[in-house]
């Protein structure tokens, strides 16, 4: 959303200490921490643009065709709204549990949340900069938002390439409001410029790369999202490789392994260190159950209960179905009968991708399928 037309009627006020402070509190309120603000011409970008520059150029997008699309706008925002010369970027924490879905997807779908909370900090910017522009950014706008985040003080760049904000870690979700007010001149170059490589704060830690069960990382700070599980379960829409299949264990939708290790996510009262209004609820008849057996048969109806108004919803479901399939492969321990029928099914599924990871799933399972092949 874009608020109002660009101002025709002079120079917009800055975004100075006081402002800036009076839209941080307001933020907080909102649920919205850690306020900052970053010019777009902060020379600290560089770097970002010339990884993304990379990473396209080497492959790595895969099947994301979105990040080529919006490639033009990650490396210049004023693509996205004209005259922008700020981004504004908070952070919002989530928790959750291990499991089958990834710890954001288990809350309320944050890109309505975050949204509907950074809509509300656009009309505070506005009262306090007269004929501001704002376009609000969660996740799904082409946006450098995590290089933005480290560059405006909020946190550094950990190897596994997440944010980690000091006292909340990496279990963070970011929204930005990119705006034509400019910062004030001396607000712009007090930004924090990233000195030497991002994750020196990590030291000599390596947890994060060592934990992925895919070994999709190619250094610090170096994904290949073509070997990351939450890649292969939530944006691959092509079959995936019965090596990497192998290695997904039991998740559907997501993954937090290289999160999980990280000892900046290791505080047991991290829930204490946000106010109770920051953190995303759960959704309508709370944390989903998440049985296997049903979702590897799961119907339109059924699949939009489980995900309705949760992250969940940006998977389809002949997807999800090909995950659960995939999950119940992998599961340890004897089959049982329900398991078992499961995957008998999918292997005589009309769906040929279905089919295919059904008599794979089978076969791994040691399986009878429909024409006896797979038992052992």
């Amino acid at each position: 959303m874009t608020t109002p037309p660009p101002n025709a009627a002079g120079p917009l006020r800055p975004l100075d200490v006081d402002r800036l402070e009076r839209l941080r509190a307001a933020a907080a309120e909102l649920g919205l921490l850690h306020l900052g603000a970053v010019d777009l011409d902060h020379p600290g970008f560089s770097a970002s643009r010339d990884a993304l520059r990379r990473f396209l150029a080497e492959g790595k997008a895969g099947s994301m065709e979105f990040l080529e699309r919006g490639a033009a706008a990650r490396l210049d925002p004023r693509l996205l709204l004209e005259g922008a010369r700020t981004v504004l970027i908070a952070c919002v924490p989530y928790d959750g549990e291990a499991g089958p879905v990834a710890r954001y997807a288990q809350s309320l779908d944050y890109h309505t949340v975050i949204h509907s909370r950074l809509l509300a900090l656009a009309e505070r910017l506005r009262e306090l900069v007269p004929g501001a522009s704002a376009l609000v950014c969660v996740d799904t706008k082409p946006l450098l938002e995590r290089a933005a985040a480290a560059l405006a003080g909020l946190g550094f760049i950990g190897k596994h390439g997440c944010l980690i904000v000091p006292g909340l870690g990496s279990y963070v979700l970011l929204g930005s409001l990119l705006t034509d007010a400019p910062l004030d001149e001396g607000l712009r170059g007090a930004a924090k410029a990233i000195a030497g490589a991002p994750w020196d704060a990590c030291g000599a830690c390596r947890r994060c790369l060592d934990a992925c069960p895919t070994q999709a990382f190619d250094g610090p700070g170096d994904l290949d999202p073509r070997r990351c599980i939450s890649y292969l379960t939530i944006e691959e829409r092509g079959p995936i490789p019965e090596a990497l299949a192998a290695k997904i264990g039991e998740r559907i939708a997501g993954c937090d392994a290289c999160q999980e290790v990280c000892p900046y996510n290791a505080g047991a009262d991290r829930r204490l260190r946000a106010p109770a209004s920051a953190w995303i609820d759960l959704p309508p008849r709370g944390r989903r159950a998440i049985d296997l057996v049903a979702i590897a048969d799961i119907g339109s109806s059924q699949q939009r209960a489980l995900a309705r108004k949760t992250a969940l919803r940006r998977i389809p479901r002949r997807h999800l179905r090909r995950n659960a399939i995939i999950a119940l492969a992998n599961r340890r321990g004897p089959t049982t009968p329900a398991e078992a029928g499961a995957l008998i099914r999918a292997a005589a599924d009309p769906d040929p991708e279905i089919a295919a990871v059904g008599r794979w799933a089978c076969a791994r399972r040691g399986v009878a399928g429909p024409e006896g092949e797979g038992a052992t």
